[in-house]
């Protein structure tokens, strides 16, 4: 068990625990956890749980680099995934009234025999 362990930066350790023992090598495997955080452009903050399963025979630096690929892994996910802002619920409702107005018009076009629209008057 490897007891001081880097982290990358931004995110929180939480911990090592045995997990049970290698089938092949006999040897304890071991989960180290950390908590990635991260912020987008919009500034809203992301998390996510990494857990890493090590046995004795891994080297403390193979543990470290899996780590760092996950956060790095982790920080490119967030830089593409949330490339604009999610709509406010105002825009929601414009963009649910567009959408019915759209279909309501699409099921007009199919109705008509000629597929023109004809208004009729009120």
């Amino acid at each position: 068990m490897i007891n001081e362990l880097w982290t990358p930066q931004g995110s929180v350790p939480l911990g090592s625990a045995p997990v049970g023992d290698n089938a092949e090598t006999g040897k304890k495997v071991f989960k180290y956890s950390v908590l990635l955080k991260a912020k987008d452009k919009f500034g809203v903050e992301h998390k996510q749980r990494v857990d890493v399963l090590a046995d004795e025979a891994d080297s403390q630096a193979h543990v470290e680099d899996m780590m760092a690929q996950a956060a790095e892994t982790f920080l490119e996910e967030v830089k593409t995934r949330h490339q604009k802002r999610a709509p406010t619920p105002d825009q929601r409702k414009e963009i649910g009234k567009a959408l019915n107005d759209f279909r309501s018009y699409a099921l007009r076009r199919r109705e008509s025999t000629n597929r023109t629209i004809y208004y009729h008057r009120k």
